[in-house]
């Protein structure tokens, strides 16, 4: 089976490990991180103020070997939906990534727009009215009216659903203000709150099961007569079975999405389909501390020598970035590199590769 072609929202939207958690899993100061000075002399002097190029550079880097590590284990890190991604038809077809969690695409729906922050206490804490049930669903973005390009999302440390209010929990320097985040080297004042957003956005993701894929007929009419070939072709939405979850096998038949169901669709007047695109959601459900090590490991292997000047990082950099004198023939072979931190997340990519062989489908199509 040759992928045609694919499309999805970059790993920025969906990274295994979000800047919060990297400065978490480095033992960094979180204000510091995120180019707040806090109090210098409560034990937070050895931890340099990041800036803001430094934290871009990281975001790419993280990502870089996030996508790296996925095109070896065959599956995303991180949950995320996959959309439009385009096959020669087939029954049963194998998506591009395994770990298939549904069928659909990704909906965003306003919980409340520039709902209040909270700074009394540290988290500070916003407080919406919802309906929603399950915490992983409720995201926290900047607003909207700032007229920041987006969505740009904040990490809760914490969030609580009772009696049809969510409690979300959010240390302050994770809220630094977008007018602020270019933050000096000497960092932002922790006790001025004007460096802090006032509001936020809360929103809630879920899957829409209504757009699960499009069957394609090429050079076919899309009226009555089965006679009519042109340039275009004829299309018909289709509903996906999930027939193998960890290695992406779906069944994709022509069908209709009306009232919250689906109902078969005849047609028979073309014949099979050439291709089909299909949508879904894929990845770990919960990224385990090995896959966020090694994503870890991999981006600080990619660093330049000095992302920040600060000399507990320079350690950690140090690590991750030795070649040893001597290396096997695996390791030389290596695609993620020869340093140390490359080695290890490559080794973790091949003991968590998902494989799949090529067998033969129901209609005689191989898959």
């Amino acid at each position: 089976m040759t992928i045609v072609g694919t499309a999805s929202a970059p790993l920025d939207v969906y990274p295994a490990v979000p800047l919060a958690l990297y400065a978490q899993m480095i033992h960094w100061d979180e204000c510091a991180f995120w180019g707040v000075d806090r109090d210098r002399g409560a034990g937070y002097a050895e931890y340099g103020i990041w800036i803001k190029p430094e934290r871009d550079m990281l975001r790419r880097y993280l990502g870089e070997a996030q996508s790296e590590i996925e095109a070896v284990v065959g599956y995303p890190l991180a949950t995320r939906w996959i959309e439009d991604e385009k096959h020669p038809y087939a029954f049963p077809l194998l998506t591009k990534y395994g770990k298939v969690i549904e069928s659909g695409v990704r909906s965003e729906a306003i919980i409340e727009e520039d709902a209040a922050v909270n700074h009394a206490t540290d988290p500070a804490t916003v407080t919406v009215t919802t309906t929603v049930t399950d915490e992983s669903e409720i995201r926290v973005c900047y607003p909207t009216s700032l007229g920041v390009e987006g969505p740009v999302e904040i990490s809760p440390s914490d969030i609580d659903i009772a009696a049809g209010t969510a409690t979300i929990y959010i240390p302050r320097c994770r809220l630094v203000h977008p007018d602020h985040v270019d933050n000096p080297s000497t960092g932002l004042d922790y006790t001025d709150l004007t460096n802090f957003l006032e509001e936020v956005d809360v929103t809630r993701v879920t899957n829409d099961d209504s757009d699960q894929a499009t069957l394609i007929w090429p050079h076919v009419c899309t009226g009555s007569s089965c006679s009519c070939p042109t340039c275009d072709d004829y299309t018909q939405v289709g509903c996906v079975y999930v027939a193998n979850g960890e290695i992406g096998q779906l069944e994709i038949l022509p069908a209709e999405y009306s009232g919250g169901s689906w109902t078969a669709k005849s047609t028979q007047c073309y014949g099979e389909p050439e291709f089909v695109t299909v949508n879904y959601r894929a990845g770990m459900l919960t990224t385990t501390r090995q896959a966020i090590d090694a994503v870890i490991h991999l981006a600080h292997a990619k660093m330049s020598p000095e992302p920040c000047t600060n000399a507990r990082l320079q350690t950690i950099l140090t690590q991750d970035q030795r070649v040893p004198d001597v290396v096997t023939r695996e390791r030389i072979n290596c695609p993620f590199g020869m340093a140390d931190g490359a080695w290890k997340a490559y080794k973790f990519a091949l003991s968590m590769k998902l494989w799949r062989g090529r067998t033969m489908g129901r209609r005689g199509v191989r898959v």
